[in-house]
């Protein structure tokens, strides 16, 4: 029961976090984005930098929770996969792009989240374009 009370708060606070990434992406703040992401990931116990610099099994260890995978921290790496997409130059921007759309893909349902389970609907199919049509302006603009 506590694991999932725990687990309900961090998804709420990962919607709130998430609609304020996307405010400040589409209105071109897109360092302001990477503040709020970084503020959100502290209080999760996440080092994002240390997301962008691992990989495989060494960022699934990162992204667990008592062993368990923490779908908040996944939610968390891929926004911040895709907010460093958006704030680096071509040709790492695709790669960005496809680490944040697998982490996403991985995140599973959502329960008791349905507007959570919606924005990451939307970011999936954001990113699929992305990484289908490399070098796609982003929301607000070219913002590189």
């Amino acid at each position: 029961m506590e694991r999932r009370d725990y687990l309900l708060r961090m998804l709420e606070e990962m919607g709130r976090v998430m609609a304020r990434v996307r405010e400040l992406v589409t209105g071109q703040s897109v360092a302001a984005a990477a503040q709020e992401l970084e503020r959100a990931a502290s209080h999760a116990g996440l080092t994002l930098p240390l997301v962008r610099a691992l990989g495989g099994d060494g960022l699934a260890a990162v992204l667990t929770t008592a062993g368990r995978p923490d779908p908040a921290k996944y939610l968390l790496a891929a926004e911040y996969l895709y907010v460093e997409g958006l704030r680096t130059a071509p040709p790492e921007d695709a790669a960005l792009f496809g680490r944040a759309l697998a982490l996403y893909r991985g995140i599973g349902p959502l329960r008791d989240a349905a507007a959570l389970q919606a924005a990451v609907a939307d970011r999936i199919a954001e990113l699929e374009r992305r990484v289908a049509t490399p070098h796609s302006p982003s929301p607000g603009g070219d913002l590189r």
